[in-house]
């Protein structure tokens, strides 16, 4: 009788041996490198870019027998034909090292140190003409004023294609518009706010363009604009007098500061109550620092509807309320002409997002008006 097949063995765990698997590897692929631009919030339209330039490169060595300093102050006077504003700008950005170590403005330098400056480009991107619809609101050989639309930038910002005034006044005007403000900003002698809407004056020559550009720095020309804020004031008008500066952690913003270097000062009145919830208020700036009507209203305690920077609007005490934008308005701005010397009142009344928003505040909570004195 045969015997019966002897079973396998059980291998030992150490003697076991794993066959190699292979398989095709997909080669790694990395994606393109993205370059970020803000692109126009119109879809539709955008401005032509021009391409910044290619930092200016320069070494410098201080003589060996130079007097230490702080870095903006003597840094300007070494690099000939530079103005200062580029070697701040230089050294606010880390451009400028020292042994291969960033300097700042407070960076005190020595006899024989060697640095390397890499200076920002100073071409800013330059308006090109693009055929745009605006509302002009007077016209003549020397200036043209339309009125802006919430939105739209006054000149064109370096980085983005968002359209601006001065495109499309580019093409209103055949390209004469003042050379003397620049490539980015020929003509404009004053701004408005991306979302503020009123009255703009452009200049169209570099006569009108200087005459203007003084007549804002003298503070004789009268701006005038109109605002619905939050709360009604107790008083019925008042001066804000509150010096202006960057915010000391928030770089974009401009806040009221006690050291701040910049004189702020703004008249104001009510013009109608909707009982105690909102106002319309009429502002008299005299200066005109970056974002004053706004700071200013913030800082009495009556931000202006709808401004999410100055503000608090994200909250269910304001739903509902159709305030899309910051609710200012450039009603009225008077006065020289820059040739004839004649007083001139550009004036236009508020869009219709912002009489919207009195329609309703009027139906939800009444409204007082006040007369003008």
């Amino acid at each position: 009788m045969p015997s019966a097949p002897k079973p396998a063995s059980k291998p030992s765990p150490g003697s076991i041996k794993h066959q190699a698997q292979t398989r095709k590897v997909s080669p790694k692929v990395l994606p393109p490198k993205r370059t970020v631009i803000k692109t126009s919030r119109n879809g539709n339209k955008r401005a032509p870019i021009v391409p910044t330039a290619a930092h200016e490169m320069h070494k410098v060595k201080l003589a060996a027998d130079a007097t230490a300093a702080r870095a903006d102050k003597i840094l300007s006077g070494l690099l000939e034909g530079i103005s200062r504003s580029r070697v701040q700008k230089a050294l606010d950005l880390g451009l400028i090292t020292r042994d291969g170590v960033a300097i700042d403005r407070r960076t005190v330098l020595n006899p024989s140190d060697t640095l390397t400056v890499a200076l920002p480009a100073p071409e800013e991107p330059t308006a090109s003409a693009v055929k745009m619809k605006l509302e002009v609101i007077f016209e003549d050989a020397h200036i043209i004023a339309i009125n802006k639309p919430s939105g739209l930038l006054t000149h064109p910002v370096q980085g983005s294609d968002e359209l601006s005034v001065v495109h499309g006044l580019l093409f209103q005007t055949k390209g004469k518009l003042a050379p003397a403000g620049g490539a980015p900003r020929p003509g404009v002698v004053h701004r408005l706010d991306r979302e503020t809407s009123g009255v703009i004056v452009l200049a169209k020559t570099d006569k009108a363009y200087h005459n203007l550009v003084e007549q804002f720095a003298n503070r004789t020309a009268q701006k005038e604009y109109l605002a619905l804020v939050d709360k009604s004031p107790r008083l019925l008008g008042g001066e804000i007098n509150a010096n202006i500066d960057r915010h000391r952690t928030v770089r974009v913003r401009m806040a009221v500061r006690e050291d701040g270097r910049h004189e702020a000062i703004t008249d104001w009145r009510v013009e109608e109550k909707y009982g105690p919830q909102a106002a319309l208020l009429r502002a008299f700036p005299h200066t005109g620092r970056t974002h004053q009507i706004r700071v200013h209203f913030a800082h009495i305690g009556h931000p202006i509807l709808g401004d999410r920077t100055y503000g608090k609007f994200d909250v269910p005490a304001f739903d509902n309320w159709p305030m899309p934008r910051v609710m200012l308005h450039a009603h009225r701005l008077t006065l020289k002409h820059p040739q004839t010397g004649k007083t001139i009142t550009l004036s236009v009344e508020p869009p219709k997002d912002f009489k919207d928003l009195q329609a309703w505040l009027t139906k939800k909570y009444g409204v007082r008006a006040f007369a003008s004195t």
